[in-house]
């Protein structure tokens, strides 16, 4: 059994409805491999009205028995990031526009899903941040940037630096776009997400306590923060205690590995 949601701007465009026909064929036979990880992701171009149009396809990886009994019960990443980009859009943030999200089922057992969207040109913030003279003006407007999506009640659980896309207009401001967007959450307003839980929000995009208390700084001021220093103090330590954790997970993790 196929569970298939299209936009309505792709619902009768034959070309890709030949692809979706003939998955996992066409997927594992045609199209330019953009990552090949857990997930695998493939470009795609497809004939609309005389042009064409590239596509971005992702395919996640096969799932264990524990994960199948998961999923039978709970909705995919795949069907998630398609119901999420189309709430993204609503609220006015940029991601690569939704096509569509296959999944494939055997009774309950999901054995197959994808995820369509629209190609991008924007390239991740990583190149600008990742280094160490990182550009402080992508970096102020990064800040700005998370001010924004807090603002309109968006929460994105996997706000690293890959996962933030970007570019300029042309009066060279800076302008930014969301991927992997499978892992959210969505509030009725800004004001409805504790402080907390916004400064955990930014504590995954970098391991630098200068580039994070920066662009925490950035932060506040976007959000009218009043006393800018306690809250930048504050969500330093809030960010060392996180970095903490995630080096102890870590070293169990290996240390686990080892053991096996």
């Amino acid at each position: 059994m196929r569970i298939l949601q299209v936009t309505s701007a792709y619902a009768r465009n034959q070309s890709l409805m030949q692809l979706i026909d003939t998955m996992p064929w066409s997927f594992d036979n045609g199209g330019v491999l953009l990552w090949n990880g857990r997930n695998k992701i493939k470009s795609f171009c497809l004939s609309t009205e005389g042009n064409s149009v590239e596509v971005v396809v992702k395919r996640f990886k096969h799932l264990s028995l524990i994960q199948k009994v998961v999923y039978a019960i709970r909705k995919h990443k795949a069907r998630k990031a398609y119901y999420n980009a189309l709430e993204l859009v609503r609220r006015g943030v940029r991601t690569p526009a939704p096509v569509a999200f296959i999944e494939q089922r055997n009774g309950l057992w999901l054995t197959d899903a994808y995820y369509i969207s629209e190609a991008t040109s924007l390239r991740s913030i990583e190149s600008e941040v990742d280094r160490d003279d990182w550009n402080h003006k992508l970096a102020t407007a990064f800040g700005q940037f998370v001010a924004t999506l807090h603002s309109k009640g968006v929460l994105h659980h996997d706000l690293n630096d890959t996962n933030v896309l970007y570019d300029t207009d042309s009066a060279g401001n800076y302008r930014f776009e969301v991927i992997d967007i499978n892992r959210m959450k969505f509030y009725d307003c800004g004001n409805d997400i504790p402080q907390k839980e916004c400064i955990e929000n930014l504590t995954r995009f970098t391991g630098r306590i200068d580039l994070f208390e920066y662009v925490i700084r950035a932060y506040a001021a976007a959000r009218n923060i009043k006393d800018i220093e306690a809250f930048a103090k504050s969500a330093v330590a809030q960010k060392r205690l996180h970095d903490l954790k995630w080096r102890r997970r870590k070293r169990f993790s290996k240390l686990f590995k080892h053991k096996k």
